[in-house]
């Protein structure tokens, strides 16, 4: 996630050391006590951070953690995000566990994506359907009114806290909706594939069910049974939101082609959306590519090529005619979570490829650094004699010029 940096503020050697200090401790625990015992103390100076309204102390702590202890700094990430999207509100006496939560949509079109405000039948329409199929039995939850565009989500954790405190303080409340004002959102750019998030809190009684693959019996408003009467797992909740939530949906999707990905906390949602919006694009572009040319698959040459920053950042792929060298689009395949150099990305890629059709792929293994259109800021692409260009419709084929995630 992008974190702007704060200009006017200073990091604390001393937090940044003590932050540190915590995560190490945590990491070489050796027993469910002493976790307790670390968690807790970290999760106090990570709250402490987020109420400064600056994330310096944190990311150097991260940077810190990077270089010296990698299952620290693993550690840390976790209570980070533990300490945004989930805690604990007191209402009336009641301690009620709270999470923030997010259900990504990966989307693509020809025409505008949408993103902003969602009308109250669609919210009505979504919060029976989440009900019914996601979350557990007598659960309150809030939806924020608004469909998150990846560039409208909140830049930096204290700002994804704020949100998160929003969305919990009215889902304890009972209310059912949290207004966004679109004025304060970013401009969405224009993609042929992107994203969209809907968010929301859920509030239970403490240690109680939050999502229906957590109850025993798998029960929710909707009846149904699991074969041989197991609980409902987190795929059976998948394909029953997939084939409801897609219907409910569809009135803010006109004119695009759409796939839910399963709601759960924010991070992890957001974490498994960047995983399958990258084949997810790759089908895309490929279908968008053989309907506007009017040609096969088997007509169009893939070049993957890896992109260095300090380290491998991602992997670009370039789509030609199989007997022309010029570019025609191209799509970022960032690396998430814990992917390197030592992953096998390009067998992904190839994989993903093959399953669109493409038979002809060139690998590169040159160390290209990141380059962006200074004109445009679109990245530039291989081409596959090695050469890094902007992306160019050829003139039988000239549409609308849009970038690809």
């Amino acid at each position: 996630m992008k974190k702007p940096r704060v200009q006017h503020r200073t990091k604390s050697p001393r937090v940044v050391q003590e932050l540190s200090r915590l995560a190490a401790g945590l990491a070489a625990s050796g027993s469910r006590i002493e976790d307790a015992f670390w968690e807790n103390r970290l999760a106090a100076k990570i709250h402490a951070q987020l109420r400064t309204g600056d994330d310096q102390n944190l990311e150097a702590a991260l940077d810190q953690l990077y270089d010296t202890d990698s299952v620290g700094y693993g550690e840390f990430i976790y209570a980070i995000e533990a300490a945004i999207e989930c805690g604990v509100l007191i209402r009336e006496g009641i301690g009620h566990d709270v999470l923030m939560f997010a259900a990504p949509v990966l989307t693509w079109s020809r025409f505008s994506i949408p993103s902003g405000l969602i009308s109250e039948p669609v919210l009505a329409s979504l919060r029976v359907q989440l009900q019914a199929h996601v979350l557990a039995k007598d659960v309150q939850f809030v939806l924020a009114d608004c469909l998150f565009s990846p560039d409208q989500l909140p830049r930096g954790y204290h700002l994804t806290h704020e949100l998160a405190n929003k969305l919990w303080t009215a889902a304890v409340a009972g209310e059912r909706d949290l207004h966004i004002n679109p004025r304060q959102l970013a401009e969405t750019g224009r993609f042929l594939s992107d994203t969209r998030y809907l968010l929301g809190a859920i509030a239970v009684p403490q240690g109680k069910s939050m999502f229906r693959w957590q109850e025993a019996d798998g029960s929710g408003t909707d009846k149904s049974t699991h074969p041989l009467g197991v609980k409902f797992s987190k795929q059976d909740t998948l394909l029953a939101w997939q084939t409801h939530g897609t219907e409910a949906l569809r009135p803010l999707f006109q004119g695009c082609a759409f796939e839910l990905v399963i709601p759960d906390g924010f991070f992890s949602a957001w974490r498994m959306a960047d995983r399958l919006a990258r084949p997810y694009s790759t089908h895309a572009t490929i279908d968008f590519l053989q309907s506007t040319l009017n040609i096969s698959a088997n007509r169009l040459r893939a070049v993957i090529a890896p992109f260095y920053d300090q380290w491998l950042e991602e992997y670009r792929v370039s789509f030609t005619l199989k007997d022309r060298d010029e570019v025609l689009y191209g799509i970022v395949w960032a690396l998430v979570g814990d992917e390197d150099e030592n992953s096998d990305t390009v067998t992904q890629i190839e994989t993903t490829l093959r399953e669109c059709g493409i038979t002809h792929t060139t690998v590169l293994d040159n160390h290209f650094l990141l380059e962006y259109c200074e004109e445009c800021g679109a990245p530039l692409f291989p081409n596959p004699e090695g050469e890094v260009v902007h992306t160019e419709f050829p003139d039988e084929g000239e549409v609308a010029p849009v970038h690809l995630h």
